[in-house]
């Protein structure tokens, strides 16, 4: 369910992505898997089950997690659940120590990652622009301001490599 419009009407369809329902659940169950894991290794969970609570991640459904969240009206408590059923024995060992923000903050760091990663492919493509927008203008004349007033003349090549 979308907060804001910004989440859904507007933005690249790479962005949307990092940004979807779908990803949103694969990043928190890759968190439940790393604490699962992480647990298990330092003995607070048997090492069987980290590993059988990683290698189920893939089968958790997002229509599934969504039924559970419509019965019991809490969306983390959801994916554990959903994640503990496709776990088998170790399922009870899904979350374990954990609180909901534990796995969304960490869920959402993940995400914010991957988003950072778009973000940068994108400035250094808009760099590159201006570079070369300063390159073409370097000789074209302009209006320079100083204190809202018309000051001595510039050139848009040197606005455009300030922008760079």
């Amino acid at each position: 369910m979308a907060i804001h419009p910004i989440e859904y009407r507007y933005g690249t369809p790479e962005m949307k992505e990092v940004w979807s329902e779908e990803t949103k659940l694969k990043k928190l169950l890759e968190v439940e898997a790393a604490l699962a894991i992480a647990e298990a290794e330092i003995g607070l969970i048997p090492r069987n089950a980290g590993s059988e609570i990683a290698n189920s991640i893939n089968k958790v459904k997002l229509e599934r997690v969504k039924e559970i969240e419509e019965e019991i009206h809490h969306d983390i408590m959801a994916v554990v659940l959903a994640l503990s059923e496709q776990s088998g024995a170790s399922g009870k060992w899904v979350h374990f120590g954990a609180t909901s923000n534990d796995i969304i903050d960490n869920a959402t760091a993940l995400q914010i990652k991957d988003a950072i990663k778009i973000l940068e492919s994108k400035l250094k493509d808009l760099k590159m622009a201006l570079v070369d927008q300063a390159e073409t203008h370097k000789k074209t004349v302009c209006v320079a301001r100083t204190h809202g007033q018309i000051g001595v003349p510039t050139t848009y090549g040197l606005r455009f490599a300030i922008w760079a």
